[in-house]
């Protein structure tokens, strides 16, 4: 038991080093654009927070089956991810921005192998449960399973209990004598929850181009163009007022006194107000108040 506890870890550290430096080649321009061990880690992930959910198609509708792997969830969060979040190593230059979204799927590789080592998962590790993850896109299985790592090869209950391991680690280390750099594991746990969560429900799938900046992305409004809003029946964005519309107050309040745009309590005078008031001195009286320490002179 011992031995094959040592294998995995040693396995695990062979991983990583290979995808360190396949992400050294990455910042060099030379290496594929995304590790195979993060993407399959990545699609692990979408796959266990947005699950495809086969058994609501009855019940409240087929467009309820599909789940974040069918939109590529995995995709647009390892982008968004490492175009986001970044370790920044000032004191290499350009090439000291370090993307996370490999230092992320190796985290949660730690957190399977201490579920699996503690005895908590309920089913085995399987790679064929991992390497049935791939999409029609991604590099064939032959090709991918040396890659894999122990968290895609959890079942999608485990996979979300070994983040919520991640609560335990803490890590600390100096990658130069200029840095220290101090992380909780835990944040990766909300990251690739809640940041997986809240990306599915938004607008994002139906942007032509996400990576394009703001200005130069196109959405057709669409409640058809997004899965998500298929299935929550949302029906779309509108546009909204930027505008300040004024400040809440009283005519002689310090935060709005002047033309009332809308009245909120006409028995108080509390009203949203087109202008903010002046400071003014508070009418507390402090006459009795004592320091409760000495006070040193000059």
């Amino acid at each position: 038991m011992v031995t094959s506890r040592i294998g995995a870890w040693l396995t695990a550290a062979r991983r990583s080093l290979t995808s360190t430096v396949g992400l050294l080649l990455e910042l060099l321009g030379i290496g594929p654009d995304v590790d195979p061990h993060t993407r399959v880690t990545f699609r692990a992930i979408a796959d266990a927070v947005v699950p495809e959910t086969p058994a609501l198609a009855e019940e409240i509708g087929p467009e309820h089956v599909a789940g974040g792997l069918a939109i590529d969830l995995d995709e647009f969060a390892i982008t968004y991810v490492d175009d986001g979040f970044q370790f920044g190593l000032p004191h290499l230059g350009p090439q000291g921005n370090i993307p996370i979204a490999d230092p992320i799927a190796h985290v949660l590789d730690a957190a399977a192998l201490t579920l699996v080592e503690r005895g908590d998962n309920e089913a085995e590790p399987s790679l064929d449960r991992a390497l049935s993850l791939l999409g029609p896109d991604d590099p064939s299985a032959a090709k991918t399973e040396d890659a894999v790592g122990p968290f895609a090869k959890l079942s999608r209950r485990d996979r979300l209990r070994a983040i919520a391991i991640l609560d335990e680690f803490e890590v600390e280390f100096t990658p130069t004598d200029h840095d220290l750099l101090e992380l909780d594991a835990g944040l990766v746990g909300q990251l690739v929850v809640g940041f997986m969560e809240m990306i599915y429900y938004s607008e994002w799938q139906g942007y032509d181009e996400f990576t394009q900046p703001p200005s130069r992305r196109e959405h057709p409004n669409d409640p058809a163009a997004v899965q998500s809003w298929r299935q929550t029946g949302f029906p779309g964005f509108a546009n909204g007022y930027a505008a300040l519309r004024g400040y809440v107050g009283t005519a002689d309040g310090p935060l709005g006194d002047g033309d009332a745009w809308t009245t909120i309590d006409e028995s108080t005078g509390v009203a949203i107000r087109r202008e903010p008031g002046s400071f003014r001195e508070n009418e507390y009286d402090t006459s009795g108040y004592e320091e409760p320490f000495p006070v040193e002179s000059g």
